[in-house]
């Protein structure tokens, strides 16, 4: 997996952005995996690569797996927690790598800049296609926050 190149990153002392970039290159790589849930939230197992907070935002902002995952149809929701104030730039927005190679915009969470729990609720039929789909998370200026994969069935 690429959690290597973050982690030899790490060892070697790097900046917060030379980090940054590593989790950028990571989140570009093809979807591998997912951690799967059930309809409630309940993790039965996991990926070590999904979810991940980038280095930018640390321990300001965690994002929960995706549940249900997998999914046939339906409603996936995907938790956030803010912990700071003046930490995410305009709002976080959650984005689908569509079959073209654009982005699709699943939700957006304007407000959470500011601290406090948030939900991303979308259609599953919004990704527009099936099979292993990453999703990301960025802040309003594009920066990206998270990343995870599902899988649409």
């Amino acid at each position: 997996m690429m959690l290597t190149a973050m982690l030899a990153c790490l060892a070697a002392g790097c900046t917060t952005e030379k980090r940054q970039e590593a989790f950028y290159e990571e989140a570009n790589q093809p979807p591998a995996g997912i951690t799967e849930t059930d309809i409630n939230g309940q993790v039965q197992k996991t990926d070590p690569d999904d979810w991940r907070s980038a280095p930018i935002y640390g321990p300001f902002v965690r994002v929960d797996p995706a549940f249900p995952n997998p999914i046939a149809a339906g409603f996936i929701t995907v938790p956030v927690l803010v912990r700071q104030s003046n930490v995410v730039r305009l709002g976080l927005v959650l984005r689908a790598a569509g079959p073209n190679g654009r982005f699709v915009t699943l939700s957006s969470l304007p407000r959470a800049a500011e601290p406090g729990a948030y939900v991303f609720h979308f259609s599953a039929g919004l990704i527009g296609r099936r099979g292993l789909v990453r999703l990301y998370v960025f802040d309003g200026t594009n920066e990206i926050v998270s990343y995870g994969d599902v899988m649409l069935q």
